[in-house]
């Protein structure tokens, strides 16, 4: 008997799983990271994609995999931008960014984007072109999420235990806190 074939990678667009419902901040987060990774080396080889929808973005096991369209640079860097911004809302909201040009984003619904997340989006969708992320770098670092941490009380806990220890020590003899012992009898001596 042999053992079954490796099971193929899940493979689906970000479309089709949008139809599902929006991501969680995280998730859409990670995901346009990873396309500004991706962006911004193939800009500095003079290329770009110049055509980034939901539709172009394969999610390969939760990882996203740009469609190979790669047209030269030019206004396309920007239009990359542009479009990964619109998809990050949609993928966070649930809506397609649909602002016709030269509408004030501030005027968009923005529920269920949060405001964090809403100050990037809002640079990265502006009307004007000089007012946008310069480069993709600098929008995957706007897009930076720390990591929840784990909860600090158990280190203070311990930090305060070894306080009071180490205060008891050294305050409970002039304090008159300690208990001694009686000195012992000193033997006798045999004369």
């Amino acid at each position: 008997m042999s053992a079954p074939p490796p099971s193929a990678p899940v493979r689906q667009t970000l479309a089709a799983r949008l139809r599902r419902g929006p991501l969680s901040v995280r998730e859409a987060t990670q995901i346009c990271r990873t396309l500004l990774s991706t962006i911004e080396t193939a800009h500095a080889r003079g290329t770009s994609h110049g055509s980034i929808t939901p539709g172009t973005i394969i999610l390969e096991e939760g990882r996203p995999i740009l469609e190979d369209v790669s047209p030269p640079a030019t206004d396309a860097m920007a239009t990359d931008l542009f479009a990964v911004a619109t998809v990050l809302y949609e993928s966070v909201s649930g809506r397609p960014w649909t602002a016709p040009a030269g509408t004030d984003p501030a005027r968009v619904d923005w529920s269920g984007v949060p405001p964090r997340l809403r100050r990037a989006l809002l640079r990265a969708l502006s009307p004007v072109p000089e007012r946008r992320w310069r480069d993709a770098a600098a929008f995957q670092r706007a897009l930076w999420v720390p990591r929840p941490h784990d909860p600090i009380w158990p280190a203070v806990a311990v930090v305060l235990l070894a306080a009071g220890i180490i205060a008891t020590v050294a305050l409970c003899k002039p304090l008159g806190l300690c208990w001694e012992r009686p000195a012992a009898a000193a033997p006798a001596r045999a004369r």
